[in-house]
Parts: C-alpha cells; sequence; structure tokens
C-alpha cells in the first residue's frame, strides 16, 4: 500500500497545476475578450518610445495611459550572409509577423523606422475603464489564451485518471 503523503503529494500535483493553468490562462483570457469587446471608443495616441515594440501615450479624461501595438505571433528568422529576403518589407499591421535577419541586414530598428517618436496611432480603449486598450486593431491574444486555458482543462480531466491507473497498477503488480 502506497504511503498517504505520497499519494496526498500526487494528488495536489495532478489536480493542483493544471487548476492552476486553467485559471491564469483562463483570467488572461477573459480579460482579453473584454478589451476585445467593450473598447468601443478611439483616441489618438503618440509614440513616444521603444521597448520591445513601440510605446504609445494616450490621454482619456485627463488621464494619461501606455499600450503598445501587440502581435499574435513574432518570429525571428535569420537568413544566410546577403539574403535579399532579409531586407523586404514587414506588414507590422498584421497580427502574425516574421522578421528577417542577417549578418548584412539587420531589424533591430524596426518600428523605430515605421513608428518614428511623434507619430500618431489609434488607440481603441474601453470607455469604462480606458486603461483597457489595444493599438491600431486588436492583437487576437485572446486565441491563445483559450487554448493554453484548454489545455489545462483537458489536463484536469486526464491526469487524474492517469494517476489511479498508475497507483492501481502499481498495487496490482507489486
Amino acid at each position: 500500500m502506497p504511503d498517504i503523503r505520497i499519494l496526498l503529494v500526487i494528488a495536489v500535483a495532478v489536480i493542483g497545476f493544471p487548476l492552476f493553468v486553467v485559471l491564469f490562462f483562463g483570467h488572461f483570457y477573459r480579460r482579453e475578450v473584454r478589451i476585445k469587446t467593450l473598447s468601443s471608443k478611439s483616441v489618438e495616441g503618440v509614440v513616444v518610445g521603444y521597448k520591445r515594440a513601440q510605446i504609445v501615450e494616450y490621454i482619456v479624461d485627463g488621464q494619461t495611459y501606455h499600450n503598445s501595438l501587440k502581435y499574435y505571433w513574432v518570429m525571428r528568422a535569420t537568413l544566410p550572409w546577403k539574403t535579399n529576403q532579409a531586407a523586404s518589407d514587414i506588414d507590422l499591421m498584421a497580427q502574425r509577423i516574421t522578421i528577417y535577419t542577417n549578418s548584412t541586414v539587420s531589424k533591430g530598428n524596426l518600428f523605430q523606422d515605421a513608428f518614428p517618436l511623434g507619430s500618431t496611432m489609434t488607440v481603441w480603449y474601453n470607455p469604462a475603464c480606458p486603461k483597457e486598450s489595444y493599438v491600431e486593431r486588436y492583437s487576437g491574444l485572446d486565441k491563445s489564451y483559450k487554448r493554453e486555458m484548454w489545455i489545462g482543462i483537458w489536463m484536469l480531466i486526464l491526469l487524474p485518471i492517469l494517476a489511479v491507473v498508475a497507483i492501481i497498477m502499481g498495487m496490482k503488480y507489486k
């Protein structure tokens, strides 16, 4: 007979981790759906800086907020030396982008070139909570969070079954 403490640790791991995944990604999924559906007003924002992308500052009712143009998927690809494809234009308004670089062409200043400091971008915001917003177009991140949440739900269903089967098999063939 397995020690009760071992079974308790297994139970916490088998139920706790998937439950954490469901709750964690469920929170972000609900937040993204709320931003997507309730952001009905727009205002012009100004590019004020850069981190991984441009930082857009916008003002609603005298309060200043910050956001950036987000992407569902960003892929960076390094190509062989002197390949012309690296110099090709990228549609920075797409939800998914691939940034090609090589030793002669760098896209390190990609956002600075496309969205220089002081340029304007449209920010869509939730009138009830202006901090909830997106820049130019919605990124589609709700799809990613929903997928991760469903993975957690399936783990919550399957892992306890697999744990019980493993424990029964271990007791039977001991």
